[in-house]
């Protein structure tokens, strides 16, 4: 629709318009100030006609928007923009002749027929259906764009995703931890193995998933804390506590690794300063918490793997991933999707 300070004045200008091209075709002569009346008239109609239109369009807008209910929205539209145009134009006519007239209602002898009437409902048919599909073909078109936005950010996303479990630095850290057991302890170096090869088996199978089973992720959540305890030995922990009725409940995919690789990228995993984290389950979210020991070298964190959760989520639900901070935790909510 218009915006506000356009939409009065374009409203004026179509009464202006019609009222003139009706006393173009009308042979009658008419005195200066029977036509400046009906100017002043028909602007009036113009106005009142066309905002009652805007208010019934945005209240369906909002009870029936055209991206998700076009079949139900465009029925209520054909029924009530033609029934509401229809009897506010007979009505406003009627008032405007009486004014014209100086008749009283029930003075005033109807003509057989009105000869404006239909001129005028035809002309504001013909400006509120076009004004309506601008209007649908503008949501549609920004429906695409979003789309492809998705697309986009889903794109980057999981390539971010990748690049956290995938890179060469991960790659190498786990090779050098179990060089280290094949020489040490190779039943555990076995154990290694498997472990690493769990964990790469769900980054491919979970990577073209936009949710996942909260019972997977803590599957796999648990094999990759596996490898973790082994390369940080007593420096790192992480405790696991969900309720059993909510492993029927959704997650994204690998959200929990890039938290928990979040806290050990940000964070001090030493034997003297163990870094610990908690992940939990409360109100029908996932918490994971763990203690703030900053490394000194540590350069400002550009965030992408949070913004990167935040920004999927908000395409999948209306809740908001929330983040909080204190002296001693760094705390992260998940809210968990239920199909």
């Amino acid at each position: 629709m218009l915006k506000n300070k356009y939409r009065f004045i374009y409203m004026i200008l179509l009464g202006i318009i019609f009222v003139l091209l009706v006393e173009l075709f009308n042979r009658e002569h008419q005195k200066t100030n029977d036509l400046l009346l009906k100017l002043i008239l028909g602007s009036i109609i113009s106005c009142i006609l066309w905002e009652g239109n805007i208010r019934i369009d945005h209240w369906l807008n909002i009870k029936y928007p055209w991206l998700s209910k076009p079949k139900t929205r465009l029925t209520i539209q054909l029924i009530v923009t033609p029934i509401y145009t229809a009897l506010t134009l007979k009505i406003l006519l009627l008032a405007a002749e009486i004014v014209q007239t100086k008749e009283t209602l029930f003075q005033r002898r109807p003509p057989p027929h009105d000869p404006i009437f239909l001129p005028a409902l035809l002309l504001a048919f013909i400006i509120f259906l076009t004004d309506i599909s601008v209007h649908f073909f503008r949501a549609w078109k920004q429906s695409i764009i979003d789309a492809e936005r998705y697309k986009t950010e889903r794109t980057e996303a999981q390539l971010h995703v990748l690049k956290n479990q995938l890179n060469p630095h991960f790659l190498f850290n786990n090779l050098s931890v179990l060089s280290s057991l094949v020489y040490q302890n190779q039943n555990k170096a076995v154990s290694f193995i498997s472990e690493l090869a769990k964990v790469y088996r769900y980054v491919i199978e979970s990577n073209n998933k936009e949710i996942i089973l909260l019972k997977e992720e803590i599957e796999f959540i648990n094999h990759y804390v596996y490898l973790l305890k082994i390369r940080f030995d007593n420096s790192f922990s992480c405790s696991i506590k969900i309720e059993d009725n909510l492993l029927k409940y959704y997650i994204l995919p690998m959200s929990l690794q890039i938290l928990v690789e979040n806290a050990i990228q940000h964070n001090e995993a030493s034997q003297q300063r163990p870094l610990k984290v908690n992940i939990y389950s409360s109100d029908n979210c996932l918490l994971i918490e763990n203690n703030i020991q900053s490394r000194i070298e540590d350069k400002e964190s550009s965030k992408l793997g949070l913004l990167n959760i935040q920004s999927r989520y908000s395409y999948i639900t209306t809740e908001k991933v929330q983040f909080s901070r204190d002296e001693n935790t760094f705390k992260v909510i998940l809210p968990l999707i239920l199909k």
